[in-house]
This record gives structure tokens, C-alpha cells and sequence, in this order.
């Protein structure tokens, strides 16, 4: 049954990917370019800004792990941290934990060299008779999921989104599922903890941290959120404690003592994931709520670290595997009854209503979009806006 159910469900997605590329999204143009512009001359002034701070007139790339190096090491004094392989890192993660105004600055060079190259992208893409730029899609991953490319909209940063609009007369409404992969395990794991914290209206993040730590709710402030946020998420795909202590910099022994309450105090997640790799050691394969499996050869291997990515990867495709189904049985539905889907990026849907049919939209969206696993309903949030971005906000 569960074979016949995923063999039904790409065989419906072909008319939904084929309308979807055909569809596209509009392009403002000269707000494109304006915001080139704009991107461009913000990002020659910080490395004027930069230069002058150096005393430097000289070619320096400040993408360059070599060249920043040698302002840490000469200029700041500050010894660069080697990797695995002994090059010097000079990752966002490293510069910010610097916490010095030229490392701030070098951060903001990078972050807008990345989105104007992001802006020029889709601009080389832009159809220009048409205004419209387009994708094509690929269902080529292992766990289910949809991606776009050649151009993927999924690669579009949210400030270029403000250059991405909806046809006149209409609206965009952007529909996303809520925790939407954090719910899909509670559902899996038969987990009780995750479902009375939503249930009660409680912030998952916040809530982790103030049974972990042993501190009231309401003080949890929003960086001590980021602590149960990596929790949920670091201790769901498999984090281990090293890498909890590289996210938040925090002690190995407080790292490993947090995870260690957490397994406690949320029995069933653990033995959920358990009892997946269990399976999948003894059939060779994993499987999404909805039977799509994904064989893994190597959960096997007698060498320790392709048996551990196969570990992961039992978690990953049971969870992510089961949301791209999930979502895949939205499209469907939505495209059956009637709507434009302009697009879909990881577990949102972009989709175009008529300005006079936007509230009678968002309840039929909603209705077909939040379905119910082992007692869990996936809530969907939806926004609207004329432009992409403002569904964003």
C-alpha cells in the first residue's frame, strides 16, 4: 500500500512541476537594477572604509581566508584559527566572535558581495521580454525533497525578494507550515513533551530552556532561546556535544550535561531514534511515514564514521522525507483545486490569488494544507503581499 502511495503521488506531481516551471515568477527590473546599484556602491564604500582603516591602498580581497588571515595575525594581533586540513579560517562564525569593528566590517563586505552576486544572478536569469524568470525542478534527493535549479528560487536571498511580484490585480499568499519538521518528530516519536508545550500555545525554544536549565518561562530571554533552539534541532539530526559547543561556545562538560538532561526529560525522541536505527540495521533501509524508503548500505559498515552518516540519515529522511511528502500532497491538492503555485521552497508554498478572493483563499489553503499524523495537526501559517518579500515579514 505504502509503495503504491508514493508510486501515485510523483506520478501527480509531474503536471504540478510542469505547470509550476511554466508559471514562473514576475521580476521588477528596474528595481532589480536599482538595487544593484544600491549593493554595489554600499559594498565599494566598506572597502574603501576598510582600506583606509588598514592604511593600505594595496589589492586586498577580502573574501580571501589568505588576506583577512593577515589582518588578524598582523593587524590585530589575534592568532587565526586552522582547520582539519591546517588552512586558517576566517568563517563568519570565527570574524564575529572576534567582536572588533574592522572583523564587523570585513562580515558586512562578505555579506553584501554575497547578495550582489545573488542580484546579478537573477538578473542574468530574467527573461527580459517577459519580465519573468523561471526553474525547472528536481525530485532527484533521496529523502523526496523538491529542489529548483537553473535558476533556484530557493537560492533567492529575502532582500531580492522585494524585486519578485504578483501578477496585477492579484496577491501573493505564502503558505508555511509551522516547526514544521520538529512537529513531524514529535508525531513519529508518539512524543508527548513537544505536543503539550504547542497544545498550551508555549515557544518550543523557550520552553526547552527553562526545564533544561531550571529557570522560570517568562525570563527566558531571546539568546537562551538559541540554546533550546540548537537543542531541538542539534539533538533531532543527531548533533553530538562537540557540536553544540562550537554552535554556542559553551564547555564541553555543560554541552554534554544539557543534552543529557534533555534525553531525560524527552524520553521519546531518543528512543524513537533508537529504535529507527535499530530498523534500519536489520532491513537495510529507512522510510518516510508514508513508505518511501531510502536504502543505506552503509548502516552496516564496519567503519565508524560511514555507519554514523548512515545513522543521520535514517533521522534526516524520516523527517525530512516525510514533509516533502506531505508537502508534495499539498501541491497536488491545491494545483486539482484551481490554484496558481508560482512555487515551493522547502516547506512553503508561493502561490497567486485574486486581490477579491484572498480571505476565502487563505481558509481553503489552510483546510487542504493542515493534515493530521498520529494526533498531530501541522498548523500553516499564511501571509499575503503584492510583493514576495511582504509575506516574508
Amino acid at each position: 500500500m505504502h509503495s503504491n502511495t508514493i508510486i501515485n503521488l510523483e506520478k501527480n506531481m509531474i503536471a504540478v512541476k510542469r505547470t509550476m516551471e511554466k508559471t514562473g515568477l514576475n521580476v521588477n527590473l528596474s528595481k532589480l537594477e536599482n538595487l544593484i546599484e544600491e549593493t554595489a556602491k554600499g559594498k565599494n564604500e566598506i572597502e574603501m572604509n576598510l582600506k583606509h582603516s588598514l592604511g593600505t591602498k594595496e589589492d586586498i580581497n577580502f573574501n580571501s581566508s589568505k588576506d583577512v588571515s593577515t589582518i588578524l595575525t598582523e593587524i590585530l594581533g589575534v592568532n587565526p584559527v586552522t582547520t582539519r586540513s591546517g588552512r586558517c579560517s576566517t568563517a563568519r562564525r570565527i570574524l564575529k566572535g572576534i567582536h572588533n569593528p574592522l572583523t564587523d566590517e570585513i562580515i558586512k563586505y562578505r555579506d553584501l558581495e554575497r547578495l550582489l552576486s545573488s542580484l546579478n544572478a537573477i538578473h542574468n536569469a530574467t527573461d527580459k521580454a517577459k519580465g519573468k524568470i523561471y526553474c525547472t525542478y528536481d525530485d532527484a534527493c533521496p529523502s523526496g525533497r523538491l529542489y529548483t535549479k537553473s535558476y533556484s528560487f530557493q537560492s533567492i536571498p529575502e532582500t531580492a525578494r522585494s524585486v519578485i511580484y504578483a501578477d496585477n490585480g492579484c496577491s501573493f499568499i505564502l503558505a508555511d507550515y509551522d516547526s514544521f519538521e520538529l512537529r513531524i518528530l514529535s508525531a513519529l516519536a508518539h512524543d508527548t513533551y513537544f505536543k503539550d508545550c504547542w497544545a498550551k500555545g508555549r515557544d518550543l525554544h523557550r520552553k526547552v530552556v527553562s526545564d533544561m536549565k531550571g529557570i522560570p518561562y517568562d525570563s527566558v530571554t531571546k539568546k537562551q532561546r538559541q540554546l533550546g533552539k540548537a537543542l531541538n534541532f542539534g539533538l533531532a539530526y543527531g548533533m553530538a556535544a562537540g557540536g553544540l559547543v562550537r554552535k554556542l561556545d559553551i564547555p564541553t562538560d555543560e554541552a554534554q550535561a544539557l543534552m543529557d538532561n534533555y534525553k531525560s526529560k524527552i524520553p521519546a525522541i531518543e528512543s524513537f531514534k533508537i529504535e529507527a536505527i535499530k530498523k534500519a540495521r536489520a532491513t537495510g533501509f529507512t522510510e518516510t511515514y508514508h513508505g518511501r524508503k531510502r536504502f543505506l548500505p552503509d548502516i552496516t559498515s564496519p567503519y565508524i564514521r560511514d555507519r554514523k552518516k548512515a545513522e543521520r540519515r535514517v533521522i534526516n529522511t524520516m523527517i525530512q522525507g516525510t514533509a516533502a511528502d506531505i508537502v508534495k500532497f499539498a501541491l497536488i491538492e491545491l494545483h486539482a483545486q484551481g490554484f496558481i503555485i508560482n512555487t515551493m521552497v522547502h516547506d512553503s508554498i508561493l502561490l497567486t490569488v485574486p486581490e477579491d478572493r484572498v480571505e476565502s483563499s487563505l481558509k481553503q489553503i489552510k483546510e487542504i494544507m493542515e493534515i493530521e499524523i498520529n494526533g498531530m495537526t501541522f498548523k500553516v501559517t499564511c501571509r499575503t503581499g503584492h510583493a514576495w518579500l511582504d509575506c516574508c515579514k
